[in-house]
């Protein structure tokens, strides 16, 4: 071979070698620019996605033609930045035992990567860092080397992406490079669905306040009210268990007063636990929150073997300074609240111990009530029986005495006549005490029949004047209008209303004068009955309480008057069962008009 052929043909090796270095880099540009592609119809999918959920979606189903690998996962930061969850995106065997577990910051080369903010590429015999549980199961799923980019959000990490694969040396400073720009993207579009999702939970934190404020502003049934709003609380954020305890009477153990969500059937209503057991226990005695993310983790949980429960977050409920119960919540989820939650529920449990002490007054109340109720009913029971015992003796003493006054022999002794006649009137005042009395244990207890018939209502004045005993000092006269002549009532009960007003009238106008009775027309189907007087008057601000039991007129010319304040109020109940109204029209020192209406005889 010639010098100038040897020269040709290394000059032809020459040129296939730079052939194939150019063929080579642009086949590797061209495989950059299908990955920047991708990458960017990646980044615009998950641009779009507003719940963490649907990212994770995109990065598991679209992230392998980025990449290759054999598992890939994503750790993310807690709130507190204490522990970081695994979220798992390959199905290769045995990488699911990883998937949703959280594990310390300080643990393996994604807490490496999350606190140096640096970038690790390198066979896995080589990592920085290395924990007990992720690193041991990446080699004992074969993996040979892997990739771990920092995710951030401007200046600040949320978590880590991590590639990898069964090969060594699988991974370069491109693939380094996309990966970067794929986490800046997750952790962008993760941070802004945290602060959706954050805004979102708030504002339905506020409005379970409300509602459960409103709720328990209606509601003084204590049972009724601690379901309630453990049904809201539960419903509302989802929660996996919610319950309300309370401090049992013997201080020693915790009652179960309300429960909803899944372990209802393993904790029944009325449940009790020793006060000194229990993350619920250690609130009740301290009278302090317990916010616990990793139940495991705290020796003051209670396990119980059918519970799943994982964060565990509990807060006193008090009563004027003093721990009455314990709200308490529960999830399936680590690092399932935070701080803004407590403050939540314990807004929650100040509304709800404000509404407890309510709900226990009203009981207090309603005990008492029933208590009184009772008393009162003993006490209408044996007025009656007095009452009504009274009136036969009462009517014996008064016909003899009548009988005594109207004896010859008695005529010629003055001072035995007058006796004799106050011994009828005090027994007549007596007769009529007892038969208010009566009428009103008759009244409060339902008892008082009433026997409506068409009554002349001339003849019905005329019935009570007779009844009345009047003064030398005092003239009387009444009108009737002749177009109300009849009403229909009971002559009895009516009788004794205006047999007592003009008693009343009399009695309240010692120095004597006139009273008027008169009956005229009040409405087409109504006519009004007056009965006045000139005596004492009443003050204005006393006028409207004569119509309650035992009240009378407090004034130093009414201090003599004997009376029990009970006539008025026995009016009035007449007159209301008669479908009619009464009030009272006063002046002091002018006289005093009674008022009241009746229906007409149809």
């Amino acid at each position: 071979m010639t010098k100038k052929s040897t020269a040709l043909n290394e000059k032809t090796r020459q040129a296939e070698s730079v052939k194939r270095k150019v063929q080579g880099r642009l086949a590797a540009d061209t495989d950059i620019l299908k990955k920047m592609n991708s990458l960017h119809e990646v980044i615009n999918q998950i641009g779009t996605k507003r719940t963490k959920e649907d990212i994770l979606n995109v990065i598991q189903s679209e992230s392998r033609c980025l990449f290759d690998y054999d598992i890939c996962f994503a750790s993310l930061l807690n709130r507190a930045k204490t522990h970081y969850a695994v979220h798992v995106f390959s199905n290769i065997a045995g990488a699911q035992e990883l998937d949703h577990r959280h594990f310390p910051v300080e643990e393996g080369t994604s807490g490496w990567v999350i606190r140096k903010q640096a970038v690790f590429i390198g066979d896995i015999a080589s990592l920085p860092s290395k924990g007990p549980t992720i690193e041991p199961k990446l080699k004992e799923l074969g993996i040979g080397s892997i990739l771990v980019v920092p995710m951030r959000t401007g200046s600040e990490v949320i978590g880590a992406l991590t590639f990898g694969t069964s090969s060594n040396h699988s991974y370069g400073d491109v693939d380094a490079a996309l990966a970067q720009l794929m986490a800046y993207t997750i952790g962008t579009s993760l941070k802004n669905s945290a602060v959706f999702e954050d805004a979102r939970k708030r504002i339905t934190q506020i409005e379970l306040i409300n509602e459960v404020t409103g709720q328990m502003a209606s509601m003084l049934q204590l049972e009724q009210l601690l379901n309630g709003a453990a049904a809201s609380i539960q419903k509302t954020f989802n929660y996996f268990d919610v319950t309300i305890f309370l401090i049992a009477d013997n201080n020693s153990e915790l009652e179960l007063v309300a429960h909803t969500g899944n372990f209802i059937d393993f904790l029944p209503h009325g449940y009790r636990q020793g006060i000194e057991r229990g993350i619920i226990g250690w609130v009740a005695r301290a009278g302090e929150k317990v916010l616990c993310n990793d139940v495991l983790q705290d020796s003051r949980y209670l396990a119980y073997e059918y519970h799943s429960t994982k964060s565990e977050l509990a807060t006193p409920l008090k009563i004027d300074g003093k721990v009455v119960g314990v709200l308490n919540v529960e999830d399936t989820k680590l690092h399932a609240f935070d701080e803004t939650d407590a403050v939540v529920l314990e807004t929650l449990a100040d509304q709800l111990s404000i509404t407890i002490k309510n709900a226990k007054l009203y009981d207090e109340v309603q005990k008492a009530n029933i208590k009184l109720t009772e008393l009162d009913r003993m006490k209408s029971e044996f007025l009656g029986i007095v009452s009504h015992d009274f009136r036969s003796p009462l009517s014996s003493i008064i016909l003899a005495g009548k009988s005594l006054l109207k004896n010859d022999a008695v005529q010629g002794y003055p001072r035995i006549r007058e006796y004799l006649q106050i011994i009828v009137d005090q027994a007549n005042r007596l007769n009529q005490l007892a038969e208010d009395t009566l009428s009103i244990t008759k009244l409060e207890s339902g008892q008082l029949s009433y026997y409506f018939k068409i009554i002349n209502v001339e003849r019905l004045i005329q019935d009570a004047v007779s009844m009345v005993k009047f003064s030398s000092r005092h003239t009387f006269e009444y009108s009737v209008d002749p177009n109300v002549v009849f009403i229909k009532g009971d002559q009895t009960k009516l009788r004794q209303v205006v047999q007592n007003l003009i008693s009343n009238a009399v009695k309240y106008s010692p120095k004597g004068g006139k009273v008027i009775v008169r009956v005229g027309e009040e409405a087409e189907d109504q006519l009004l009955i007056s009965i006045a007087d000139e005596g004492m008057g009443i003050p204005t601000e006393q006028i409207d309480k004569l119509f309650q039991k035992f009240s009378r007129i407090d004034s130093e010319q009414s201090r003599g008057i004997k009376g029990a304040g009970l006539g008025l109020w026995i009016c009035r109940e007449v007159v209301e069962a008669h479908g009619g109204r009464i009030w009272l029209e006063s002046r002091v020192n002018e006289g005093t008009t009674v008022k009241f209406t009746l229906r007409k005889a149809q």
